[in-house]
C-alpha cells in the first residue's frame, strides 16, 4: 500500500499507507524551522505549519528516497487537507519525526 505523509489541523503530522499514525506537534509556525521526517527509504522531509504566512502545512523534500514518488504543493488553506502532500510507492517500513534538531556546521 502506498503512503502519503501530511500535515492537519494545526498541530498533526498524518502518515496513511504502509505507514499509519499520527504525530502532534504544535508551534511550529513560530519556530525556526519544522520538524524533520526520517523515512525508511532514506527520504528526509522538512514539515512546517504556516506556509506563506497562511494556515497549511508547507513540506520540503530534503532529499529523496528510493520510495518517494511526489511531492503535491498546497496553496489554498480551505484545501483539504491544507498541507502539501508527500506520496511514497509501496514498501515504505517506517518513518520517525524529530521535532527537536540543529543542523551541524
Amino acid at each position: 500500500m502506498a503512503t502519503k505523509i501530511y500535515g492537519s489541523s494545526d498541530d498533526l503530522i498524518e502518515f496513511d499507507g504502509d505507514v499509519y499514525g499520527e504525530v502532534g506537534h504544535y508551534g511550529t509556525d513560530e519556530a525556526e524551522h519544522g520538524d524533520l521526517i526520517f523515512c525508511s527509504d532514506g527520504t528526509l522531509l522538512e514539515i512546517k505549519y504556516g506556509k506563506a504566512d497562511m494556515g497549511i502545512w508547507g513540506i520540503q523534500v530534503i532529499k529523496e528516497g528510493e520510495l518517494f514518488e511526489h511531492l503535491q504543493p498546497c496553496n489554498d488553506q480551505d484545501a483539504e487537507p491544507h498541507s502539501d502532500l508527500v506520496l511514497f510507492r509501496d514498501g515504505l517500513k517506517w518513518a520517525y519525526v524529530a521535532t527537536e534538531w540543529q543542523k551541524a556546521s
